[in-house]
């Protein structure tokens, strides 16, 4: 959502000025008149037409931008809100993701059980064919061994099979229930997502008719200050379109000098991580440059050993060494260009994660509205396109810009490339992001803004200066 200037066109508070201006005083004496000129009265009458439209004018202006300003900050609560019914949204199919595998989990072992008992009721008519109950089994066992170890052995299979008859029906009794039970959680925990998701929705309706109803009275307020400039138009012999035109020109030149300083601002921020690198590096040097002259120094202090009384004179004078070449002088850095992003390679720089698809089917989208929730293809709200422009490159997002941002790797504004992602933050809270762009190269960005509005491309800093980068893999 922008971050708009609503920067209105200044009211010619000078047209009365002129008026006065351009009367003399023998215009204003009482006189009637005459053929062909007004009289004194109509001059004034005109005068303080023109006077009481301005301060009309101005008054209207100062009501505008009042609520201009509530419209922006409820644009911005808006869009907060669609954020955060789009991460409630995730977490309600989360959780009926959680109870559906817990029911098919109570249906196996449902299934289970019901085979369990089938096997043990059929084991239980083979022992009645073969001559009754459990009491008679043991009869038949005793009468059929051939020896006590036959016996023994007989009536340890009998104790087996009673046994794991039981085991067998205690965990599939066991199973049933915990199956139950994690069913009953599991969709006791999807009511309450899907209680706190329509919440959020009501809240985001809340929002959206505050909006709704914002819009009209801006709207409104617009119609009435486009009528009196009509009519002080008509009153001086104006254009209206001049006076359109002068407005749109300003805001424009308002928002272009936000933009600029919005870039400024991050240049700087550039340009002084480059000068504290060019400051560590120069320190490193005179270190270095330091230790040489101490190390010479240090050389030209040792004692020089006497020489021999038959060791030839040395002549007086020996011929100088050739100076060393100088060190070559480092090479200059501007702070400032060191500080733009780097576009030499936005079209040759590696394309790994499939940023060329996701720009290709974001630029496809030009021109859709902004839709709440919007995941395409009509529509889409600011981290639904994203999320389906990645999704284009084999990239799986959520539908929450904050989210998007974590699961990204964040990259520095120098080294920004085509298929980044841009954030802003109200609160500089990555947990509070409220807007996502996709970043195009040389400076340009495409987005879905807001309500009202379209998939378009603008400016990087049509928004202020961002808060957060990251890139997605």
């Amino acid at each position: 959502m922008p971050r708009r200037s609503f920067i209105r066109t200044a009211v010619p508070v000078g047209l009365a000025a002129v008026l006065v201006l351009t009367l003399t005083p023998g215009a204003l004496a009482d006189d009637p008149g005459g053929a062909g000129y007004p009289g004194a009265d109509q001059v004034r009458r005109a005068h303080d037409a023109v006077t009481g439209k301005v301060d009309d004018i101005g008054r209207i202006e100062a009501e505008l931008d009042r609520e201009a300003s509530d419209l922006a900050r409820l644009d911005i609560r808006a869009d907060a809100a669609v954020e955060e019914y789009n991460g409630a949204v995730v977490l309600r199919q989360q959780a009926q993701d959680r109870a559906a595998a817990a029911d098919v989990y109570l249906r196996t072992a449902d299934a289970r059980l019901s085979r369990a008992r089938d096997e043990l009721g059929r084991l239980a008519a083979q022992t009645y064919r073969m001559g009754g109950g459990a009491g008679l089994g043991v009869f038949r066992a005793m009468l059929g061994a051939d020896s006590p170890g036959d016996l023994a052995s007989r009536m340890e299979s009998l104790r087996r099979i009673s046994q794991d008859s039981d085991d067998t029906l205690r965990r599939g009794t066991a199973a049933v229930h915990d199956a139950a039970v994690a069913k009953t959680d599991a969709e006791h925990s999807a009511e309450a997502a899907g209680r706190a998701t329509e919440a959020v929705r009501s809240a985001k309706d809340r929002v959206e008719a505050e909006l709704a109803a914002q819009q009209g009275r801006v709207h409104e307020i617009t119609a009435r200050r486009t009528t009196l400039l009509a009519e002080l138009a008509t009153l001086k012999q104006t254009s209206i379109d001049l006076e359109t035109q002068r407005r749109d020109g300003r805001a424009a030149e308002a928002q272009r000098r936000a933009e600029e300083e919005a870039r400024a601002r991050a240049e700087a921020d550039a340009a002084r991580e480059q000068a504290r690198q060019d400051k560590e590096e120069a320190d490193r040097r005179a270190e270095q440059a330091r230790l040489a002259d101490a190390a010479r120094e240090q050389e030209a202090a040792r004692p020089v050993k006497p020489s021999t009384a038959d060791k030839p004179a040395e002549p007086a004078t020996k011929p100088a060494k050739p100076a060393k070449p100088a060190d070559k002088p480092a090479k200059r850095v501007d702070p400032v260009a060191a500080s733009k992003p780097d576009h030499s390679g936005d079209k040759a720089a590696p394309d790994p994660a499939g940023a060329t698809a996701a720009v290709a089917y974001a630029k496809a989208q030009l021109g859709k509205p902004y839709v709440w929730g919007g995941e395409g293809p009509s529509g889409f709200d600011c981290s639904g396109l994203v999320m389906q422009a990645w999704r284009r490159a084999g990239v799986k997002l959520a539908h929450f810009a904050a989210t998007q941002y974590f699961e990204s790797t964040p990259v520095s504004y120098k080294n920004l490339r085509p298929g980044d992602l841009v954030f802003w933050t109200e609160t500089k809270s990555a947990s509070d992001i409220h807007h996502v762009a996709m970043y195009l190269g040389g400076g340009k960005m495409i987005h879905a803004p807001r309500t009202g509005d379209v998939v378009k491309i603008s400016n990087l800093f049509y928004m202020g200066t961002p808060d957060y980068y990251a890139r997605p893999s």
